[in-house]
């Protein structure tokens, strides 16, 4: 009898044992379930997004399987649309400004890691790879075999290289809108590339809407003159361009097929613009300098920009793709019909 219920017991104990197992090992399953890596969960709720890249050599099919969290930005451009973006915390890297960052970035800009930049304004293949980038992007020699790797070296290592479609020389805002869209699904950020993108419409709409009552025949000539002094590096076609349009200008050279030409200054005097914009950036001669150099020139002084000292300046990143976009197209307005002489 002693035995039975002895034996009873041991039975209940074990079943009781038994039971308490199984419920740890649930729970231990069910924390395990919602211990999923966030990433994981990225990933699966993701839609590739598929893009051709091209180094004007040979063009690159690129897949992206999920959102880019550590882009390096080899360009200024490049770099405050990612903080226009409010990308700063996935920005691991950055290098070549143009000109001061725009104020309301200058925050978030000082917490990313500056690049090195050594000879010919490039950075080291080695100090790119340790940043661990999974997104590269900037000028157009900014990805190279000894900056940042070939292109297929960056897709085989999972490296994600994009050029600004808006950099081609065919380029319009709208080309600008098309790469906000495309950056905004590389790195699951879609509603504030929406944002970004009808905010700049809505500025631009302002100055569009002033140009659209004056006549083509009315339109101030002018030109951009980056700088050159035996020729003019000058604005062709493309986004600047477009940008001129927009704000109500006539670029003499618009019928270039280059977003930059070099013109004689004969055919500068004989188009005779009656302004003349000078680019401005960090790595070029002291924009007073330029100018200094365009009033004393002897074969222009009968050009009407210079007999009237309507002479203005535009930093080089304002004319370059991105969200400055707008603020150059109200500015330029203003300086060809009088409101920031």
């Amino acid at each position: 009898m002693v035995k039975n219920k002895s034996l009873k017991r041991f039975l209940a104990i074990l079943t009781i044992t038994g039971l308490s197992l199984s419920v740890i090992g649930c729970s231990n399953n069910s924390n395990n379930k919602s211990e999923t890596p966030a990433s994981s969960v990225e990933a699966s709720n993701f839609e590739t997004i598929e893009f051709v890249y091209s180094d004007g050599a040979k063009d690159y099919d690129v897949k992206v399987d999920s959102p880019r969290k550590k882009a390096v930005t080899l360009s200024q451009f490049m770099t405050e649309m990612l903080l226009a973006l409010d990308l700063g915390d996935k920005m691991v890297g950055t290098a070549l400004l143009d000109n001061p960052i725009l104020p309301e970035f200058e925050e978030d800009y000082k917490k990313i890691p500056e690049l090195e930049v050594g000879e010919g304004h490039s950075i080291s293949k080695e100090a790119f790879l340790a940043t661990g980038a999974d997104f590269v992007s900037g000028w157009d020699m900014s990805i190279s075999e000894q900056t940042t790797g070939s292109p297929d070296e960056l897709i085989e290592k999972g490296i994600t290289p994009f050029l600004a479609a808006s950099y081609k020389s065919d380029a319009t805002i709208e080309t600008v809108y098309e790469d906000f869209e495309l950056l905004g699904k590389i790195f699951d950020v879609q509603d504030k590339a929406k944002e970004v993108i009808d905010n700049m419409k809505d500025d631009i709409k302002v100055v569009t809407d002033k140009v659209g009552e004056v006549k083509d025949e009315n339109r101030v000539k002018m030109m951009v003159y980056d700088s050159g002094e035996d020729k003019a590096m000058a604005v062709g076609s493309g986004l600047a361009n477009n940008l001129i349009e927009l704000a109500g200008g006539n670029n003499i050279f618009s019928d270039q097929n280059q977003p930059y030409i070099n013109a004689t200054w004969e055919s500068v005097v004989a188009e005779n613009p009656e302004v003349i914009i000078v680019t401005d950036y960090l790595a070029g001669s002291p924009v007073e300098e330029k100018i200094e150099f365009l009033k004393n020139h002897p074969a222009l002084k009968e050009v009407d920009a210079i007999k009237n000292d309507r002479i203005y300046v535009v930093g080089l990143a304002d004319l370059s793709p991105g969200v400055r976009n707008s603020q150059v197209i109200e500015k330029m307005y203003g300086y060809f019909y009088g409101e920031n002489k």
